[in-house]
């Protein structure tokens, strides 16, 4: 009778912890990433390339051409992404892009949208930011940094 009451405990807090609504639109992930002068945001095929790259860029702030934001998100429908930033630069304004997309095919996608190189130079390094989902002017879903 215990076997069945852990079991049955184990059942219920896993079925709960990997629940996720798949209805409707919302954002599931945001990368920001460096790209370097030939738009590449790592030199290898690994996690661990990536990270390391990313950390070298960030350091070497001259190394580092562009940004670009990759959000994950879910959903279907034609939908807009509005990605706030904020410099490291003193002084300056916060700018805010835009990109619509389409969902296209399947449930989960990625959809990016990258800092123009003069844009970037302009405006520095970005020290915090926030990506909503929109649809028309009703916004669906948000997710920021930690300083935002």
């Amino acid at each position: 009778m215990r076997f069945l009451g852990a079991a049955l405990a184990v059942w219920a807090l896993t079925g709960c912890a990997t629940i996720q609504s798949q209805s409707g639109v919302g954002i599931l992930k945001v990368l920001p990433h460096y790209l370097d002068e030939k738009g590449r945001h790592t030199d290898g095929s690994t996690l661990l390339h990536r990270d390391s790259y990313q950390k070298k860029l960030r350091n070497n702030p001259h190394l580092a051409r562009s940004m670009r934001y990759d959000i994950n998100w879910h959903g279907v429908g034609e939908v807009t992404f509005r990605l706030e930033l904020r410099s490291n630069k003193s002084g300056l304004q916060p700018i805010t892009l835009e990109q619509t997309v389409d969902s296209g095919v399947g449930p989960r996608h990625w959809s990016s949208i990258e800092i123009a190189h003069d844009k970037y130079l302009e405006f520095g390094q970005p020290y915090s930011w926030r990506v909503s989902l929109l649809r028309g002017e009703e916004i669906l879903d948000q997710d920021q940094s930690f300083l935002w």
